[in-house]
């Protein structure tokens, strides 16, 4: 009896010591019994709901949950507290008595006796609302950094590509001097040499090289033209009818049967700031390219709409073969070409960047390997 005696106060003082504590501390804590109903809650998660004790005692705990919650949250908490693992934490919606909702950090668990039968819950709450917002707010700027990153991406791009086609306009231009007169002369001798009337043999010979010195030529003037920065007046320039000229051009030269064509063009489409000619062999190099990846048949769509106050936006999709992503960023490059030695000069979609840009415009591909590739084309209307 002498140490029950001894055990008891001491018992007495263990537990108020515990309610000290639960009165002291600033997380809002409460005790329900098993069927949901506050027993116990702190000064602070009074202060915090709004409520006093006798108006909290004995109601449910779906008093303080907002109808923002999931729908079966609150039945999901009293299932994972009172079964295994008799334990739940995570997020919820908390509402005041003023109608007030912030969020909150909630911990429960099932409270023993020391027979241990389940006498109760209890719930650890701490409010997390500024944690969420300053969260959101970092998750913002994240998105907002990683968009300029993006940006500055495209824009050193963008940079490195005009280096590249200003060295290459450079280039070209002492490639025009230094290899054009010998071409020139070759080309006369080639034709003297015609003349002659030699035997079949020879002159199959010349017509060979006389094909790839036009060859040569074609290939440094185009780029010659890609590349030089006079000042070009632009026009206004019927769009639609570039487009379809464009394509019905191209499908004549390649007799093309088997490939579907999709067009649709916005009623009254606005004319574009350009110079009809140089547009025309921008959609003519991007119609090949499409064509030859698609192969023998496929389906190809051509949109074209308003797109902002002052642009409008074609659409070229095609379902051919793709485009690998370690190519992506090649493709505007000039010279650079997937395609057999002699069989492409890679100068196709350059040109077309080239003269796109030129007009002030904007052009950007996506690609699928094995589903086709989409290039938006964007263009000044003009004012």
């Amino acid at each position: 009896m002498s140490l029950i005696r001894e055990i008891k106060p001491l018992e007495e003082e263990r537990l108020g010591w515990m309610a000290a504590t639960f009165e002291s501390v600033l997380d809002l804590v409460f005790i329900a019994d098993l069927k949901d109903r506050f027993i116990y809650a702190n000064p602070a998660a009074l202060k915090k709901l709004g409520y006093t004790r006798e108006e909290l005692i004995g109601k449910t705990g779906k008093l303080i949950m907002s109808e923002r919650n999931p729908k079966n949250l609150r039945e999901e908490v009293l299932q994972k507290t009172l079964e295994p693992p008799y334990i739940w934490e995570g997020e919820v919606i908390n509402v005041t008595k003023e109608g007030h909702e912030y969020c909150a950090y909630l911990k429960t668990a099932l409270v023993r006796n020391k027979r241990g039968e389940p006498i109760g819950m209890t719930g650890i709450s701490r409010d997390i609302t500024e944690q969420k917002k300053e969260q959101e707010e970092l998750e913002s700027y994240a998105k907002k950094l990683e968009k300029a990153n993006q940006e500055l991406r495209k824009t050193q791009e963008q940079l490195l590509r005009t280096e590249k086609l200003a060295a290459v306009g450079v280039l070209s231009a002492g490639l025009a001097h230094e290899i054009g007169n010998p071409l020139a002369s070759i080309s006369s001798l080639v034709q003297l040499l015609q003349r002659k009337k030699p035997d079949e043999k020879i002159a199959e010979s010349l017509e060979n090289i006389q094909g790839h010195v036009q060859r040569i030529s074609w290939i440094i003037q185009n780029v010659r033209d890609f590349t030089k920065e006079d000042q070009q007046s632009f026009m206004a320039v019927d769009l639609e009818e570039i487009l379809r000229n464009s394509l019905q051009r191209i499908c004549l030269q390649r007799n093309e049967k088997r490939i579907e064509i999709q067009t649709k063009f916005e009623p009254h489409l606005p004319r574009v700031s350009a110079e009809a000619s140089q547009l025309s062999q921008a959609f003519n190099n991007i119609f090949i390219n499409a064509f030859e990846a698609m192969g023998e048949e496929g389906k190809l769509e051509i949109f074209a709409q308003c797109f902002v106050k002052d642009m409008v936006q074609i659409s070229i999709k095609d379902s051919g073969r793709g485009i690998p992503k370690e190519n992506m960023r090649k493709i505007f490059e000039p010279f650079f070409t997937t395609k057999e030695v002699g069989k492409g000069q890679g100068l196709g979609l350059s040109v077309s960047y080239g003269i796109i840009k030129s007009f002030g415009g904007d052009i950007r591909v996506e690609s699928i390997v094995g589903e086709g590739s989409k290039f938006e084309i964007l263009l000044k209307k003009y004012l």
